[in-house]
Order: C-alpha cells, then structure tokens, then sequence
C-alpha cells in the first residue's frame, strides 16, 4: 500500500480545520486575536510599551509601512499569476475545452448517461457511484478470495465516497475527501485482478473492470482538475482580500502614527492609549494574517495532490 500522507486522522482533525476545510475569516481573526491578546499580555507584564516614551512612532512610520506596501506588491504578484491562468489563444482555450469535453463524454459513456453533472460535487458522486455499480455487479469471490476481498473493500470504499462527497459545501470539501492515496491503491488493485485472473474471468467481468479502471483514473484526473480550481478561487480571493485590509491597514498606521506627538504627547488620553495602539495593531497586522490563513490552505492542497496516478510520494517523516 502507498503511504501518501493523509488527514482523515481523527487525531488531525483540528489541523485539517486549520489548514485545509476552516473558514478562512474564521482563521483569519484567530490569528489576529492571538497575536493582539500576546502584546497585551507581554505589555500589562512591562515586557513591552507603547506607551508615549516608547518607540511606537517610529516602528509604524517606517518598518510597518514598508512591509504594507510589500504586501501590496505581493498582490499584485498574484493576480499576475491568475490572469496568466485564464488568458489564452483561441486556439489554447479550444484545445482546453476539449480535453474538458472528452473527459466528461467518457465518464458519461460508462456510466451510460447522456450528459453528466456541472457541480463538481455529483461530477465526482456519479464517477464514484457508478465504480460501486460496477464492482457490486461482479461475483469475483468465486474466482479468488483475494479477488473477492478486493470487490468488498473497493465497493465499501465507493459506496462511503459518494455519500461523503454529497455532503459537502464547496470544491475544497469534495477535494478533502479524495486527497489520500486510496484511489491510487485501488488503480493497482485492479490492474493486478484484471492482469492476475484474465483467465478465470468472463469477458463481461474483464469489460466491467476495465470500466472501474478507467472511472479509478477519472477520480485522478478530477483531483487534479478540482485542485486547479480550488487554488485559483483562493488566489482570487486572497488577492482581493489583501487589497482591502491592506488598505484599512495603511490609514491606521497613518492614524496611529499622527496620535503620536512630536514633543513624547499624544492626542488621547495616557491610559487609553495602550488599548488604542494594541487594537490598531490588530487591524494593521490583518494583511498578513489573511496571508497566512490562505497560503496555509493552498500550500495544503498542493502538498496533499502532489501526485497524478499511482506514483504516491513516501509520507514525510518528521526530524529526529
């Protein structure tokens, strides 16, 4: 079996929340409330100030402001690298079309319909609902325990995918459920009943496992293609997030800079004006935040959808 990392865990559960199926506002304000309640702590300690001795003014009148427009610049990197995803030659755009089409029309003639789903959700639920009518459809028991061992578990493992995927939201949530190297596994598993007992079986089974073989390689193919659109929708919003709260984040450094006055004042009272700097550093540091929550779910992604087929990376182990 591939050992391809996995987080299906039970025990992973709230780092599969944090980095791949959680709210991104939700991990957004997360991070900004721990790290604004973190300078409280260490400011009521006298660990840190902020106060009008201290050097608040000049931290927002320089490093904080150049590190906004860093992030400005990052966006703008990343909407580079989206419009270069969808711009295209005619003659690009119809050859992307087709492979799209052709994809769809074999899943549709196997599964004997005559169109198949739009939504990415029963897109994947038909694939997988059919590889359970197929196995299910066979008697491979009778030809081998080991072939009839593999008809229980794929039929198991197709009957709990396609409800599962119905269940979900969104295109990261039906891509959550087919990130493990499960579908890999059966691809080989069934290249070896089909190869290992092409004597013993009828040509009706050997046609209906070719059939499974080719809906294993379609779920392959939909990761992928899911993954594509789930890192862009992300890229896009990402980009369109940091523009706003970058923005928000600029006119409070300029506020929180001008509260200060030249002479060690400052325009509000001495004891409010710890709350009032701690708050302002919560809504300057929310560009990165959103940053961080969102490339943690996209570099996710991209770890876990690594591998198109069989060919499953070792699971990665930690540094000893």
């Amino acid at each position: 079996m591939n050992d391809e990392p996995s987080l299906d865990d039970d025990g992973l559960s709230v780092s599969k929340w944090l980095l791949l199926s959680g709210n991104r506002f939700v991990v957004t304000a997360g991070i900004v409330v721990a790290f604004v309640a973190i300078l409280a702590v260490l400011t009521a300690l006298d660990i840190i100030s902020v106060g009008l001795s201290s050097s608040t003014r000049t931290l927002l009148a320089s490093g904080v402001t150049s590190g906004l427009l860093t992030l400005i610049t990052v966006t703008l990197s990343i909407n580079q690298l989206i419009l270069s995803r969808v711009f295209g030659s005619p003659n690009e755009l119809s050859d992307k079309l087709e492979g799209t089409v052709n994809f769809r029309r074999t899943v549709e003639r196997i599964a004997g319909r005559s169109t198949s789903p739009t939504d990415p959700r029963e897109f994947l639920a038909l694939i997988t609902e059919t590889i359970h009518d197929r196995v299910t459809d066979l008697d491979l028991s009778s030809v081998d325990e080991e072939a009839g061992d593999y008809q229980s578990a794929l039929a198991s493992y197709s009957g709990s995918l396609t409800d599962s995927v119905r269940d979900q939201d969104d295109t990261v949530g039906v891509l959550a459920k087919i990130m493990g190297a499960e579908y890999a596994e059966y691809m080989e598993a069934t290249r070896y009943v089909k190869n290992e007992f092409q004597d013993e079986l009828s040509e009706r089974a050997l046609s209906e496992i070719e059939d499974v073989l080719e809906l294993l390689e379609a779920i392959a193919i939909a990761r992928q293609f899911f993954k594509t659109l789930a890192i862009q929708q992300d890229l896009a919003r990402l980009s369109r997030f940091i523009a706003y709260s970058g923005l928000s984040a600029f006119v409070t450094t300029i506020v929180l800079t001008l509260l200060y006055k030249s002479s060690s004042g400052a325009y509000v009272p001495p004891e409010t004006l710890t709350a009032v700097v701690l708050l302002g550093f919560g809504v300057i540091i929310s560009p990165l935040a959103v940053l961080i929550a969102y490339i943690l779910r996209v570099a996710t992604i991209a770890f876990y959808t690594v591998s198109v087929g069989p060919f499953v990376p070792p699971k990665e182990k930690s540094a000893e």
